[in-house]
């Protein structure tokens, strides 16, 4: 993939959440080491992560660089970054205002944002890009409530590429608030990253 203005605007919105938090949470880190040593593997696991399209023809591309974000986090100092510590990075930036502010006025049984899962789902199916997700999609807005099931994710994907599979449960967590902050429930028993066949998302309205 390329920095670009998204590989650029993660690390701006995020890193006084994540560093704060880290500050915090590891009074004896050198917080400044730790964030030039995040930021190199921040650049290079994007670079070395093949692209799945721009984000105005796949609507997955932000997650990729948030993936890069989060698990060149761990690469940063992995003796330190120990899964409680990671989980409270993860939590923190969940919890942040600007997670808040990217979200706020946005509604899941949206017809725009039905139109972008349909349109993905057919997409996807083409599979133009060995990293991109894969996915079927349907839904019932006289409920609300769709589905989308993912057979391949990218997320997955950049985890596998980094030996980093051990992480992708907690990578997951972030769906169920996401979902939540557009005014759905997420209702899920199975994922890629715990090994099963598929992520299979339900949504309905809270």
């Amino acid at each position: 993939m390329k920095i670009g203005l998204m590989g650029v605007l993660f690390p701006v919105l995020l890193d006084k959440v994540v560093y704060g938090y880290t500050s915090q949470i590891l009074p004896d880190i050198d917080i400044a080491e730790f964030k030039r040593k995040h930021k190199k593997e921040y650049k290079a696991m994007i670079k070395r992560t093949p692209s799945i399209g721009s984000m105005k023809e796949n609507m997955f591309a932000p997650v990729m660089y948030l993936a890069c974000y989060g698990f060149s986090y761990y690469k940063a100092d992995p003796k330190k970054i120990t899964m409680d510590v990671f989980d409270g990075m993860i939590d923190a930036i969940c919890k942040s205002d600007t997670m808040k502010k990217f979200y706020k006025g946005k509604n899941c049984f949206d017809q725009k944002e039905i139109d972008k899962y349909v349109k993905g789902s057919i997409r996807s199916k083409k599979k133009a890009y060995p990293m991109d997700w894969v996915f079927d999609f349907s839904y019932d807005l006289s409920v609300p409530e769709y589905y989308v099931t993912h057979h391949e994710c990218g997320v997955f994907k950049i985890a596998k590429q980094e030996d980093l599979m051990f992480l992708m449960p907690h990578m997951c967590v972030m769906d169920y608030p996401t979902i939540e902050y557009k005014g759905g429930k997420l209702i899920r028993s199975k994922t890629l990253g715990s090994g099963d066949d598929c992520c299979d998302f339900h949504v309905i309205k809270m």
